[in-house]
């Protein structure tokens, strides 16, 4: 794990903070320091960081390196240090500290993973503030001997770590992706056979892969996946790890749960299922799990597919099936044998294509 810390040379009390928290981190994170905009460029242009976090604010710097950062895909965390406390924002406010609100410190704060706290008041503060909901405290050992250095910089680890794991689809590189499609594929089917041993991507990141699997409600699939093609996994209860969720986020339940089992044929089924799904896509909630549960129910049920057509088109839904069903070709692996209708792929597929895999997205 790559750190990239941002932090004022000037201010002697983040120094000594700094100093102390990466003496004591393990050897599992890797801790790079930089105190001007040049120092911590030149290290975002050689070095691949995991998280930039940012220590102090009002610092104009700030803003092209959080941009540069997460343009790499870092991810963001901000110390304020007690500098956004009303009375400091109050101190040369129309000269100093509203021009730069306006123009990057607001951002830099929403824009954060998390931002990290050192009491109670502070947090307080940062509530009341409203900029980012995710604050977390973690004591100074320089200034109270309620917690040790070492306990602190545990506390530090422990927060880059739920970090991580949040969101994991998008930290994936291109294998793991690949093996995460792969194992929801075989997981469905519960056969391996009907894919060729060239198309068979190699292991990817398992912590990636379970972490996304319980956020996204599709374990069972991955773990039949992983039964079916006798693979043995690292020992990771990924129910246990924890991880933020974007503001926005509401557990859905399954379509299943919605329409109910009472269809006089399968075709009614069908209709209802997409009716669901596209009150999904319109609240910004479909997800892998939704398209997993279709594709389960596509390939274990036939139906007058000629009639379905009919049906679709009648309701204004024809299109938004022949989409769902190009996002399962993308997502879960199903094959036009298994499609009722050909699938569409344009302009307003790639759109929903990129709502799923931004589900999990804080930013």
């Amino acid at each position: 794990m790559r750190i990239l810390h941002f932090y004022p040379k000037t201010d002697a009390t983040i120094s000594q903070y700094l100093d102390m928290l990466t003496d004591n981190m393990g050897l599992e994170v890797e801790n790079h320091k930089a105190t001007n905009g040049e120092e911590a460029k030149q290290l975002l242009r050689t070095i691949q960081f995991d998280i930039l976090h940012i220590h102090g604010c009002w610092n104009n710097a700030q803003f092209l390196i959080v941009r540069k950062a997460l343009q790499q895909g870092a991810r963001l965390i901000v110390s304020p240090y007690g500098q956004l406390e009303p009375w400091i924002q109050q101190q040369r406010f129309w000269k100093e500290k509203l021009p730069k609100r306006i123009v990057y410190q607001k951002s830099v704060v929403e824009q954060a993973y998390a931002i990290v706290v050192q009491g109670n008041m502070e947090h307080e503060c940062i509530a009341q503030l409203g900029w980012n909901k995710r604050c977390v405290i973690i004591r100074n050992a320089l200034i109270t001997s309620s917690i040790t250095p070492r306990e602190m910089a545990r506390q530090t680890f422990e927060l880059y770590q739920r970090i991580i794991d949040s969101n994991p689809l998008q930290l994936m590189n291109d294998n793991t992706r690949k093996f995460v499609k792969y194992l929801i594929t075989i997981g469905i089917t519960g056969d391996k056979r009907w894919l060729k041993e060239e198309e068979t991507p190699m292991l990817g990141d398992w912590r990636q892969i379970l972490c996304y699997a319980h956020q996204e409600q599709i374990m069972p699939t991955i773990l039949r996946a992983v039964r079916t093609l006798n693979l043995k996994m690292p020992d990771i209860e990924a129910s246990k790890i924890p991880y933020f969720l974007p503001d926005r986020y509401v557990e859905t339940q399954s379509i299943q749960q919605v329409i109910g089992n009472q269809f006089v044929s399968e075709n009614d089924r069908l209709i209802a299922t997409f009716k669901v799904i596209r009150k999904l896509i319109d609240n910004r909630q479909l997800s892998i799990k939704h398209l997993v549960e279709l594709d389960i129910e596509l390939r274990e049920h036939s139906c007058d597919e000629s009639r379905l057509t009919e049906q679709l088109q009648e309701r204004g839904l024809i299109k938004l099936a022949a989409r769902i069903m190009q996002l399962m070709n993308d997502f879960t692996g199903l094959t036009e044998g298994f499609m009722p209708i050909p699938p569409l792929h344009d302009r307003i597929t790639n759109r929903w294509n990129i709502q799923i895999e931004n589900h999990l997205s804080i930013l």
